[in-house]
């Protein structure tokens, strides 16, 4: 049975054999399994921070494609469900701006640096939502760059949850101020790699590039090569943000889904059909990773659920 058990081991090993007699033989079992096992977690996740009404604020984390927006938007449905109370907010509206970023060394601004977030204003909005149970909300203009504070009214009320997603989420200085048995800690990720006869195919950091050429080609306006050229500093990013708090949480969510790798060969060869490969000379990973995919059949997007996560990449 393709359905995993819930678990937490790191880089849960999928043996691409059997994605793949799926894929051929019946792919929408295939489709249903996949999405199962993620939505399990997800309804986990939600029974845990309603079982306990201490909990007033999830922080979810993860690096980059990892479908953090998709996600805390299924747990807010999820806890629904179960009687809480819940709403979302991004911490991306808590940066400073442009203006106020840190320098990379070539001078360029570092938009993935904890201090581009303005965390002393979230955490003293966090701190009013937990004593008076209201506060006015920043909003960040991806566009031009730049904020507006106090435009968004947020309420918690009763046993009321507030859901927060970033890079940044876990980072021990946000919501100090707070007692830790009224927050629950997500971190979700890709945490699966594909194997073929005990060789590594492809690994959690692959399927998040994947995800991220495609995301960033159809909703960001950024070419392959934009996205190519920024994902080392992503990557190098997430080791400092990220990889140091990854453990220090309630829980973690495994977002592979299984068998999204059939998906995304339609979908990257159609992202690079127009480009001049020549430019991608520079980037080798672009060839392994349609080496990789090739093991596998194609299935159609039609056949993914209109709320799957991967339509946060694909559309």
């Amino acid at each position: 049975m393709l359905l995993r058990e819930i678990i937490e081991k790191k880089y849960t090993p999928l043996k691409i054999e059997r994605i793949v007699e799926m894929a051929e033989k019946n792919p929408r079992e295939l489709v249903r399994v996949s999405e199962e096992y993620y939505n399990a977690q997800v309804m986990r996740a939600a029974k845990s921070v309603a079982e306990d009404r201490r909990f007033r604020f999830v922080l979810l984390c993860g690096p980059s494609a990892s479908g953090k927006t998709t996600t805390a938007h299924k747990l807010k449905h999820r806890l629904i469900e179960l009687g809480v109370g819940a709403r979302v907010v991004s911490m991306d509206n808590f940066y400073l701006g442009m203006e106020h970023y840190p320098k990379l060394p070539d001078g360029s601004p570092d938009m993935e640096s904890f201090l581009a977030i303005d965390h002393e204003l979230l955490n003293k909005l966090f701190e009013e939502l937990m004593l008076r149970g209201e506060a006015m909300f920043p909003h960040f203009d991806f566009a031009s760059q730049s904020r507006r504070l106090g435009v968004h009214e947020m309420k918690l009320s009763g046993g009321d949850v507030l859901i927060m997603e970033g890079i940044h989420a876990l980072n021990p200085q946000i919501l100090s101020n707070i007692s830790r048995e009224n927050v629950f800690r997500i971190y979700v990720s890709v945490r699966s790699k594909f194997i073929y006869e005990e060789q590594n195919i492809l690994i959690p950091k692959d399927i998040r590039l994947i995800r991220r050429i495609v995301r960033d080609h159809n909703f960001r306006s950024y070419s392959p090569l934009d996205t190519l050229r920024a994902w080392g500093n992503v990557v190098a990013a997430e080791r400092i943000n990220i990889d140091l708090y990854r453990d220090d949480v309630n829980l973690k969510i495994d977002n592979t889904i299984d068998y999204e790798v059939c998906i995304w060969r339609s979908q990257l060869a159609g992202v690079l059909r127009d480009a001049d490969p020549g430019r991608y000379n520079a980037y080798p990973e672009i060839k392994r990773l349609f080496a990789a995919l090739s093991y596998f059949p194609e299935i159609s997007p039609k056949l993914m659920p209109q709320n799957s996560l991967l339509r946060e990449f694909v559309g």
